[in-house]
Protein backbone atom coordinates (compact mmCIF):
# COMPACT_ATOMS: atom_id res chain seq x y z
CA UNK A 1 0.00 0.00 0.00
CA UNK A 2 1.18 3.52 -1.09
CA UNK A 3 2.09 6.19 1.54
CA UNK A 4 -1.06 7.82 2.79
CA UNK A 5 -1.23 11.41 2.22
CA UNK A 6 -2.45 12.78 6.00
CA UNK A 7 -1.09 16.46 5.39
CA UNK A 8 -3.43 19.62 5.94
CA UNK A 9 -4.72 21.32 3.64
CA UNK A 10 -3.92 24.87 3.18
CA UNK A 11 -6.70 26.11 5.03
CA UNK A 12 -6.58 23.21 7.70
CA UNK A 13 -3.03 24.17 8.33
CA UNK A 14 -4.11 27.90 8.84
CA UNK A 15 -6.72 27.31 10.79
CA UNK A 16 -4.49 24.81 12.92
CA UNK A 17 -1.71 27.28 13.35
CA UNK A 18 -4.29 29.90 14.48
CA UNK A 19 -5.54 28.49 17.29
CA UNK A 20 -2.89 26.60 18.87
CA UNK A 21 -0.97 28.24 21.35
CA UNK A 22 2.51 27.00 22.71
CA UNK A 23 5.33 26.49 19.78
CA UNK A 24 8.70 24.15 20.60
CA UNK A 25 11.36 25.89 18.84
CA UNK A 26 14.41 24.21 18.12
CA UNK A 27 18.09 25.66 17.90
CA UNK A 28 21.95 24.82 17.71
CA UNK A 29 24.71 26.77 19.11
CA UNK A 30 28.17 27.07 17.62
CA UNK A 31 29.25 23.72 19.15
CA UNK A 32 26.31 21.62 17.83
CA UNK A 33 24.23 22.06 21.52
CA UNK A 34 20.93 21.41 21.01
CA UNK A 35 18.38 23.79 22.53
CA UNK A 36 14.55 23.16 22.48
CA UNK A 37 12.18 25.57 24.12
CA UNK A 38 8.52 26.22 24.95
CA UNK A 39 7.12 29.43 23.44
CA UNK A 40 3.67 31.25 22.59
CA UNK A 41 3.41 32.22 18.98
CA UNK A 42 1.27 34.09 16.56
CA UNK A 43 0.92 32.91 12.74
CA UNK A 44 0.56 36.04 10.93
CA UNK A 45 0.83 36.41 6.73
CA UNK A 46 2.30 32.62 6.66
CA UNK A 47 5.07 33.73 8.80
CA UNK A 48 5.31 32.82 13.16
CA UNK A 49 6.14 35.57 15.24
CA UNK A 50 7.71 35.07 18.71
CA UNK A 51 8.40 36.81 21.82
CA UNK A 52 11.07 36.55 24.10
CA UNK A 53 14.31 37.56 26.15
CA UNK A 54 17.51 38.94 24.41
CA UNK A 55 20.36 37.36 25.26
CA UNK A 56 18.79 33.88 26.65
CA UNK A 57 20.17 30.83 24.64
CA UNK A 58 17.24 30.11 22.05
CA UNK A 59 17.58 33.77 20.78
CA UNK A 60 20.92 34.05 20.86
CA UNK A 61 21.21 30.71 18.94
CA UNK A 62 18.24 31.78 16.78
CA UNK A 63 19.63 35.19 15.99
CA UNK A 64 23.46 33.79 14.73
CA UNK A 65 24.88 34.20 11.59
CA UNK A 66 23.75 31.51 9.14
CA UNK A 67 21.37 30.22 11.96
CA UNK A 68 18.46 27.63 11.59
CA UNK A 69 15.39 27.06 14.02
CA UNK A 70 12.96 24.16 13.49
CA UNK A 71 9.42 24.11 15.32
CA UNK A 72 6.69 22.01 16.30
CA UNK A 73 3.25 22.34 17.21
CA UNK A 74 0.90 19.96 17.94
CA UNK A 75 -2.01 18.38 19.41
CA UNK A 76 -3.89 15.27 20.35
CA UNK A 77 -3.85 12.90 23.32
CA UNK A 78 -4.15 10.01 21.61
CA UNK A 79 -3.16 8.66 18.64
CA UNK A 80 -5.99 8.29 16.86
CA UNK A 81 -6.43 12.15 16.86
CA UNK A 82 -2.51 13.29 16.41
CA UNK A 83 -2.19 16.38 14.81
CA UNK A 84 0.77 18.71 13.72
CA UNK A 85 3.17 20.96 11.60
CA UNK A 86 6.82 21.27 11.73
CA UNK A 87 8.53 24.11 10.37
CA UNK A 88 12.07 25.12 9.83
CA UNK A 89 13.55 27.98 8.50
CA UNK A 90 15.41 31.59 9.40
CA UNK A 91 14.83 33.45 12.56
CA UNK A 92 15.07 37.32 12.45
CA UNK A 93 14.41 40.10 14.95
CA UNK A 94 10.85 41.79 13.95
CA UNK A 95 10.89 45.08 15.97
CA UNK A 96 11.13 46.76 12.96
CA UNK A 97 8.26 44.79 10.96
CA UNK A 98 5.79 47.22 10.17
CA UNK A 99 2.94 44.74 10.58
CA UNK A 100 4.05 44.32 14.35
CA UNK A 101 1.28 46.51 15.43
CA UNK A 102 -1.53 44.29 14.10
CA UNK A 103 0.86 41.27 14.90
CA UNK A 104 0.53 42.74 18.72
CA UNK A 105 -2.84 43.17 18.61
CA UNK A 106 -3.44 39.25 17.63
CA UNK A 107 -1.15 38.83 20.44
CA UNK A 108 -3.25 40.39 22.69
CA UNK A 109 -6.62 38.94 21.37
CA UNK A 110 -4.81 35.51 21.55
CA UNK A 111 -3.24 35.00 24.44
CA UNK A 112 -4.14 38.13 26.74
CA UNK A 113 -8.30 38.60 26.40
CA UNK A 114 -8.12 41.70 24.29
CA UNK A 115 -5.65 43.74 26.88
CA UNK A 116 -2.18 45.21 25.99
CA UNK A 117 0.42 43.44 25.40
CA UNK A 118 3.25 44.27 28.62
CA UNK A 119 6.63 43.71 26.41
CA UNK A 120 7.29 47.33 25.29
CA UNK A 121 7.46 47.62 29.32
CA UNK A 122 9.37 44.61 30.28
CA UNK A 123 13.75 44.62 29.77
CA UNK A 124 15.27 42.92 26.49
CA UNK A 125 11.61 41.76 25.44
CA UNK A 126 12.36 40.82 21.73
CA UNK A 127 9.73 40.19 18.81
CA UNK A 128 11.21 37.39 16.31
CA UNK A 129 9.66 36.05 13.29
CA UNK A 130 10.59 33.01 11.65
CA UNK A 131 9.86 32.55 8.32
CA UNK A 132 9.57 28.81 7.12
CA UNK A 133 11.30 27.58 3.87
CA UNK A 134 10.01 24.05 4.75
CA UNK A 135 6.47 23.34 6.62
CA UNK A 136 5.05 19.60 6.96
CA UNK A 137 2.26 18.62 8.36
CA UNK A 138 0.11 15.58 9.67
CA UNK A 139 -3.44 14.92 11.20
CA UNK A 140 -4.19 11.50 11.94
CA UNK A 141 -7.74 11.94 12.19
CA UNK A 142 -7.15 10.94 8.52
CA UNK A 143 -6.05 8.00 8.51
CA UNK A 144 -9.37 6.39 8.14
CA UNK A 145 -10.33 8.09 4.76
CA UNK A 146 -6.87 7.64 3.53
CA UNK A 147 -6.53 3.78 4.12
CA UNK A 148 -10.07 3.65 2.14
CA UNK A 149 -8.77 5.80 -0.64
CA UNK A 150 -5.87 3.78 -0.69
CA UNK A 151 -7.77 0.61 -1.11
CA UNK A 152 -10.19 2.25 -4.24
CA UNK A 153 -7.01 3.18 -6.05
CA UNK A 154 -5.59 -0.11 -5.76
CA UNK A 155 -8.67 -1.76 -6.74
CA UNK A 156 -9.41 0.50 -9.78
CA UNK A 157 -5.77 -0.77 -10.89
Amino acid sequence: MAALDLSLSPSELDGFLRSQRTIRVATVDGTGEPQVIPLWFLWFDGELFLNSTRGNVTVANALAPGARAAAVIDDGDTYEVLRGVLVRGTVREAGEDPRLSDVDAGWSDKYLGGNPTPYSRWRDRVWLRLTPDHVSSWDFRKIPEARARARAAEGSR
